[in-house]
């Protein structure tokens, strides 16, 4: 039998519209047993789209982080060994980069709002690399001083503030525990890294060494680029493109709700941690462990914490950023309490154990709750201006506990300061109340 054909469309056969009517309810009555999904397999999808993202920024974390920042202290040794250079004047160095890099974190934040992640990271293998510059060639203790200057922008510009933006904007489920797996890079970096760099400075020299680990330092970053978001970091309702983000009303942004207790509870770790971790081989030794033990527990609590970024995640994806917070820091205040009696093997055990898992979910859950607090629209800015103060703190947290030290002749009133430290963090986080989320879950990120 011959098709009809449409009179006033020639051409077309009449019978077409049937056809993929039937064609469609043939498709409707296939799918019509088809489960949906369910938000777990969503997010899970979502997380597999993403690792790529993630493995990148692991890969930037291990080698700028782990190697450029985290093995210092073997450096340091090195420097004042071979050249008489004053401890006091190499710690001043690396305090002026942690101050330099916390005045940088705005301006990166404010980068990355409007360009996205590569050009900050492209202006901060720049700064590595003159800082890295400068370390081969210094012959006077101010030289490092004078690097460390270039550095700690150089650091901040590619490996911290860009790093933590991209995966929480770029992750939208399941944003902790992939800041978790990204965050593991820096400490895996410290732990396999350090040990090569000793043995490279024990046969070539520091000079040699500090050349071989420039140039990874800045070749990471570089090489990176092409896989890491192109554009602003924004998210649009499907089909539409990012918006120009509004202009910025700092007043305004900084009164809202949860930004207050949102500083203190940044200001809290960065006043106990580092400070912690700076003093705690001393303080073992002053307590009657021997310096292997002390330098072990060190090295300990670097993994530990590792596993904490992971199991803090996905505890933080699962109850919400700010109840994983609370945990946090009601179990390092716990473990701080134990310090006194770390003489004792088993009980530095369980120290190491609580503070290390308590630190990583502290490192993975933080930017998330910043995220609910401060909305999509200007996060990186504000969330960088939120890391000044943090870098701040950074800077005394090593100062004071050494003062107190000095004083007393004792580390009793730095484990003190600790707890209360702890404490009021504690409290801050408990009577804190939970933000929303920052944008409907059925928005989705802009290419």
């Amino acid at each position: 039998m011959r098709p009809e054909y449409d009179k006033d469309h020639p051409g077309r056969s009449s019978s077409a519209p049937i056809l993929a009517l039937t064609a469609l309810r043939s498709r409707e009555r296939s799918n019509a047993g088809a489960r949906p999904l369910t938000p777990t397999e969503r997010s899970d999808s979502g997380l597999r789209a993403a690792l790529p993202l993630i493995a990148v920024c692991f890969a930037i974390q291990f080698v700028v982080l782990g190697g450029g920042v985290d093995t210092v202290s073997v450096f340091l040794h090195e420097l004042a060994r071979a050249n008489g250079w004053p401890r006091g004047t190499l710690s001043a160095g690396i305090g002026v980069g942690v101050v330099c890099a916390g005045i940088a974190t705005p301006a990166v934040g404010v980068l990355i709002d409007r360009f996205g992640v590569r050009v900050p990271i492209g202006l901060g293998a720049v700064l590595l690399a003159a800082g890295f510059v400068v370390l081969g060639a210094m012959t006077e203790a101010w030289h490092f001083i004078a690097a460390n200057a270039l550095l700690g922008p150089g650091f901040a510009g590619t490996a911290m503030l860009p790093i933590t933006i991209a995966v929480t904007v770029r992750v939208p489920d399941r944003t902790a525990f992939a800041l978790g797996l990204v965050s593991v890079g820096a400490s895996a970096g410290a732990l396999v890294l350090a040990p090569g760099l000793q043995a490279l400075i024990d046969v070539y020299g520091w000079r040699a060494t500090y050349a071989v680990l420039g140039t990874a330092v800045v070749a990471a970053p570089l090489a990176a680029l092409a896989a890491l978001p192109k554009g602003r970091l924004q998210r649009a309702a499907a089909g539409e493109s990012a918006a120009r983000p509004p202009p910025l009303d700092l007043r305004s942004e900084l009164r809202r709700a949860g930004v207050r207790p949102l500083a203190v509870l940044l200001v809290v770790p960065g006043l106990v941690n580092f400070g912690f971790q700076v003093h705690v081989v001393p303080y073992l030794s002053g307590v009657g462990h021997d310096a292997t033990v002390a330098a072990t527990a060190l090295g300990v609590a670097v993994g530990v914490s590792a596993v904490g970024k992971v199991a803090g995640g996905m505890l933080g994806d699962r109850i919400g950023p700010l109840q994983a917070l609370r945990l946090a820091l009601l179990v390092q205040a716990g473990a701080l309490v134990l310090l006194p009696l770390a003489s004792a093997l088993p009980v530095l055990g369980v120290f190491l154990v609580l503070h290390g898992v308590a630190v990583g979910t502290e490192v993975a859950v933080t930017p998330v709750l910043a995220l609910r607090i401060f909305g999509q629209a200007r996060f990186a800015t504000l969330y960088g201006l939120m890391q000044l103060v943090a870098t701040v703190a950074i800077g005394l947290a090593p100062v004071i506990p050494g003062l107190l030290f000095d004083a007393t002749g004792s580390y009793a009133g730095a484990v003190v300061f600790w707890v209360a430290t702890m404490v009021i963090g504690v409290v801050v986080a408990f009577t804190m109340r939970p933000p929303g989320r920052e944008e409907p879950e059925g928005e989705l990120l802009a290419a």
